[in-house]
């Protein structure tokens, strides 16, 4: 009788085999899962951006489409080329800036006395009117009407508010109403005075512009996450002061804004483009700097040659580009470059060199400011761009509102 074999174990050299198969076929499981989220993270990280470029163009565009709704066409849009936020200044190679100006749909009130610095109002306030908020007062007709700032926050209830009559500041994106609507010295003329007392209505003011902040706490990279912010013009935190810590930030990785005006002309002409830049004022300039002369009123014909100049309310369309980055860098990958002419991006051909043939960000140059860069460092970017016809810049006449209003 044969006599039962021992059990025995495996050799060294099959747990060495075994285990070399072992090891490769997790490392290629491994190196799957590694690209597979690889490409998630990819996929997820463009989306985002897509998301947050949509998001800012299309919140922007819904306030240059009302531009002017009630508002002098030559105080609608301010824009603000090369506008750094962090010294409220102009600067070069950063992002620009823009200010729409149009009317509040619900506030009116009749203002039962008119002062040199103070209305007082027929009702009391359903909410309250914040310091920088700007008012419009019209006469019996609309024909005599002025601009003018409140200086104080009135609360609600409360039946009249003071007026600001502080040294007008200096116009910019990220502080109160500048000159343009600061007109209290008008009140004194007698139609503000008349038995039928004047309509006030109010004028929402919206500014756009890109600053960077410190999102990772390293204090040795601050300001390296650029947002969309608003600006109302208006004291939102309520210690008394209009400036940069009342803004609101809108959409994250908003990297560059680039503002341009497509203006009126007749006939078979092109219109011509004017990019913001070095060679057109700031802001409320465009109008305090224009001669007197040349300045298009509300009453002048379609045709007439005031508005077929270069100033802001002859504006047919608003042309915004917007560039939004991812918010976190890929070592793995150089980054989408949307400024160098002829540079591959991570999807899609080559852009178009030469200067006329690609003005994908207008007026930026070669040198932007490092949070603004849209080039490499491993960002994900998407360039979206729109031109805006802000139909109420066709305005001919101020106008008194129907409805009986609140606010």
């Amino acid at each position: 009788m044969r006599a039962p074999r021992r059990p025995r174990g495996f050799t060294l050299v099959e747990l060495l085999v075994g285990t070399a198969i072992g090891a490769v076929v997790l490392t290629g499981i491994g190196l799957v899962f590694v690209s597979q989220a690889w490409q998630y993270q990819a996929h997820a990280s463009r989306r985002a951006v897509q998301s947050s470029v949509r998001q800012a163009l299309g919140f922007v565009e819904r306030h240059v489409r009302n531009a002017g709704y009630g508002v002098d066409p030559d105080r609608a849009i301010l824009a603000y080329d090369s506008f750094d936020a962090a010294s409220n200044a102009h600067g070069d190679g950063f992002p620009d800036g823009i200010t729409v100006h149009s009317r509040d749909l619900y506030f009116r009130r009749l203002a039962t006395e008119v002062g040199s610095d103070y209305l007082r109002f027929d009702r009391e306030l359903q909410r309250p009117l914040r310091k920088g908020e700007i008012l419009l007062v019209l006469c019996p007709g609309a024909i005599r009407y002025a601009y003018v700032t409140v200086g104080e926050t009135a609360p609600v209830k409360a039946t009249s508010v003071k007026l600001d009559t502080t040294p007008v500041p200096v116009d910019s994106p990220s502080g109160p109403p500048g000159a343009l609507f600061h007109e209290q010295a008008q009140l004194a003329e007698d139609c503000f005075h008349d038995m039928e007392p004047p309509v006030v209505v109010k004028v929402e003011r919206a500014s756009f512009y890109v600053a960077a902040f410190d999102d990772d706490g390293n204090p040795a990279t601050p300001g390296t996450t650029p947002y969309l912010m608003l600006h109302r013009g208006v004291d939102i935190n309520g210690d008394g002061s209009i400036d940069e810590a009342d803004a609101t930030p809108i959409a994250v990785g908003i990297e560059q804004l680039q503002v341009a005006y497509i203006l009126n002309t007749l006939g078979d002409t092109p219109p011509p483009l004017v990019g913001v830049d070095d060679a057109v004022p700031w802001g409320e300039s465009w109008s305090t700097g224009t001669p007197e002369e040349d300045r298009p009123r509300l009453d002048d014909a379609y045709a007439s040659p005031r508005r077929l100049g270069s100033h802001p309310a002859n504006i047919r369309q608003v042309r915004l580009t917007f560039v939004a980055r991812s918010t976190r860098p890929d070592t793995q990958r150089p980054g989408d470059d949307v400024l160098t002419p002829g540079a591959a991006g991570s999807e899609g051909p080559a852009l178009p060199s030469g200067s006329t043939a690609w003005r994908q960000l207008e007026n930026l140059g070669t040198s932007p400011a490092s949070a603004f860069d849209p080039r490499g460092g491993g960002f994900t970017r998407a360039v979206m761009r729109e031109a805006i016809a802000p139909k109420n810049l066709l305005m001919r006449s101020q106008f008194i509102p129907t409805h009986p209003g609140g606010g």
